[in-house]
């Protein structure tokens, strides 16, 4: 955030110009403001010379009355001014801006100017530089500029966040003053490139004709420092005449070493660069010459705190819900951590994070099922590391697999709740090193993101990256124990994702897999459960043909379930009322049931019944025993016999079943959709 220029002259207050009730009113006149709801344009014309300049956050509101930015130093050069006044800090992120500058161009305000400077610094800067474009062949004076906010374009960017949030950064207009300056004559850019998103806009801003003025140890206030340097007055004469020179104005600036403000950010800078004997020597200088700065007694402790043996990782321990085993609530904060995904040269499945001392992080360890997690990675001695700035969140690996999705590459988000605002993004591993299949996943998966609220941009990478700041929380959900869900892991999951749909849809529901893909398991004849559920009034229901929001909705609504093991059991358990009805038929032997009641014992409060009648296994593709594919064979007579007893449909309900030879045919058509045969397993297999 810029200041306002606070010098005595400056602080003159104007007598407002008269009010013109059009642009064309205007353009006749020397003087005078046009109005509209959030931004005037204030005018006055002294020379052929015209600066058209915007506020910065901290000059919105400055002056009472309101006044250009920049105004009295530009008067008492004799320039003209166009000052576009802003009523709120909302970076000209609006109709009115463009609209004033339009209609006062079509009108013919900037015709006869020998020179147009279009000015401002950083948010000003912003403005300057993107609605240049509206007055081609103009020049743009440009302090510590921004070129947009919005974090798909800048990723780099972590400051600013309220003018982010509150302000619209997706309309295409005027979003990027980095596609606006071609247009421009000059571009002259004033920044210190030890600031590293300052820097990073700058970069983004090129071609002959741009001037990049790098001014180091400035900091983001730049014009302050070049203000208390007693340049800035010759700087920006020299732009209006068009006599300016670089190499004068860099020699100008050797005064900013009596400058306190410069002193101090050249000694923050050493110090975070890491030059401990060059912050030395400069203190040891600065302390003959200005021995009563505070400044330097302040620098020489930092000095001494940055010496000692930097932070390599912390736990950050959240204790609400009262976690008890697995479960801990922790979260490991680590400097400059590598995420390592897995590579062709490492073992099989190698990947997680390595802390700085290369040392493995355990808490970033996967399960990818109930036995078998990630070993930790080993990087080879010549291999790259790619550089990642900011703070993110480390999510896992991220599995495009409805159920493995749910299971594993949700488990890690629950930390959002705890570090709303402070990560820029979030971090997954490609499953198997597939970093293609795993970004169209992500983009598969976006809204279910958004149920979540989650607007981070989420990345996945196939290369060793060393991020600035890392977060690994502890896996809140997944295999064996963990199906309990953490109480943070389900108070997240609870309120977040759905929070906005309503329960729509029947008390009584079947969920069924008889239309997913052959390659899919299932069992035979599964029409039969649906024809018959569907008499006994239960809402016959496949997930996978409708959007999440439906699906939400129905499990919402449902106070009873009936349902074969799968995914979608899974995914109701998280929105099911409490204390609801859920039966579980079983579709394949050796099912581990005791994730499901696990599961709804603790999201719902209620232990489902588990129904198993399955009298023979079907394996395709050369399997050995079931599997994810494998297909069962019922007994729909005690299958319905045991939900009678169990109160899932009525006593008296009378099923009707197929024929034993039409169950029989139903494998051959399951074997003729799959293009594979089938074989008999034991159902103790």
């Amino acid at each position: 955030m810029s200041e306002p220029d606070t010098a005595p002259s400056s602080r003159r207050i104007f007598e407002p110009p008269p009010v013109a009730a059009s642009a064309r009113e205007a353009v006749g006149q020397n003087a005078f403001i046009l109005k509209s709801d959030l931004v005037d344009a204030c005018f006055f014309r002294r020379s052929p010379v015209l600066f058209v300049t915007f506020d910065n956050l901290a000059s919105v509101g400055e002056y009472d009355p309101p006044q250009p930015w920049m105004h009295a130093r530009l008067a008492k050069m004799g320039f003209s001014v166009l000052g576009l006044i802003a009523r709120r800090k909302d970076w000209y992120r609006n109709a009115d801006t463009p609209a004033l500058l339009t209609n006062l161009r079509d009108a013919g305000l900037f015709e006869g100017f020998e020179r147009i400077i279009f000015t401002g610094t950083s948010m000003g800067a912003y403005a300057a530089l993107t609605y240049s474009r509206l007055v081609p062949g103009s020049q743009v004076l440009a302090f510590s500029p921004q070129t947009t906010l919005n974090r798909e374009i800048v990723p780099f960017e972590r400051r600013f966040k309220y003018g982010l949030r509150k302000w619209e950064w997706d309309d295409p207009a005027f979003l990027d003053a980095a596609e606006a300056t071609p247009d421009a004559g000059r571009v002259w850019l004033f920044y210190d490139p030890m600031v590293p998103e300052d820097r990073a806009h700058a970069m983004r801003i090129a071609g002959p004709h741009v001037h990049h003025m790098k001014c180091r140890h400035f900091g983001h206030r730049l014009i302050r420092q070049v203000k208390a340097c007693g340049v800035l007055e010759d700087l920006v004469s020299d732009i209006g005449t068009g006599t300016f020179d670089a190499l004068a104005f860099h020699k100008k600036r050797r005064a900013r070493r009596k400058v306190r403000p410069w002193c101090r950010a050249l000694l923050g800078d050493l110090i975070e660069a890491g030059h401990p004997k060059l912050a030395r020597q400069a203190i040891q200088h600065l302390l003959k010459t200005d021995a009563k700065a505070g400044y330097l007694q302040k620098a020489q402790a930092r000095l001494e705190k940055a010496s000692r043996p930097p932070m390599i990782a912390e736990d950050i321990i959240v204790t609400d819900g009262d976690p008890q085993p697995p479960f801990t609530g922790t979260i490991v904060r680590a400097k400059h951590a590598i995420v390592v995904p897995e590579r062709k040269h490492d073992s099989k499945l190698a990947s997680g994070v390595l802390l700085a001392d290369c040392q493995y992080c355990e808490m970033s360890r996967t399960w990818i099922r109930a036995t078998k997690s990630t070993p930790a990675p080993v990087l080879s001695p010549q291999e790259p590391i790619e550089e990642l700035s900011g703070r993110h969140l480390f999510a896992g690996h991220f599995r495009g697999h409805f159920g493995h999705f749910l299971v594993e590459s949700t488990a890690r988000l629950w930390a959002l709740q705890k570090l709303e605002g402070q990560v820029d993004g979030i971090l997954f591993l490609p499953y198997r090193g597939a970093v293609r299949r795993a970004r169209r996943g992500i983009k598969t998966f976006k809204g279910f993101f958004e149920q979540l609220g989650i607007s981070l941009p989420i990345q996945t990478f196939d290369t060793a990256m060393r991020v600035e700041e890392l977060y690994v929380p502890e896996l809140g959900f997944g295999w064996k124990e963990r199906y309990a869900g953490s109480p943070l892991y389900r108070q997240f999951m609870r309120e977040r994702l759905g929070r906005d749909i309503a329960s729509e849809g029947s008390e009584k529901l079947y969920i069924s897999r008889a239309r997913l893909s052959s390659q899919r398991g299932g069992i035979l004849g599964e029409q039969v459960i649906e024809e018959n559920l569907a008499r006994q009034g239960y809402e016959i229901f496949h997930p996978e043909k409708h959007p999440l929001e439906v699906q939400i909705a129905r499990y919402k609504a449902a106070k009873r379930i009936v349902a074969l093991d799968g995914s979608a059991l899974h995914f109701a358990a998280f929105f099911m009322q409490e204390k609801g009805d859920v039966c579980i038929i079983l579709r394949r032997s050796k099912t581990n049931v005791a994730d499901y009641i696990l599961q709804y014992q603790s999201f719902c409060r209620t232990t489902p019944d588990v129904v198993d009648v399955i009298v023979k296994n079907w394996v395709s593709g050369g399997a050995q025993r079931t599997d994810f594919r494998s297909v069962g064979e019922l007994d729909f007579a005690a299958l319905f016999a045991q939900l009678k007893g169990l109160g899932y449909v009525d006593k008296g309900f009378k099923p009707e079943f197929a024929s034993a030879s039409e169950t029989g045919a139903l494998i051959s058509e399951f074997s003729e959709r799959r293009g594979e045969d089938f074989v008999e397993v034991d159902v103790n297999v």
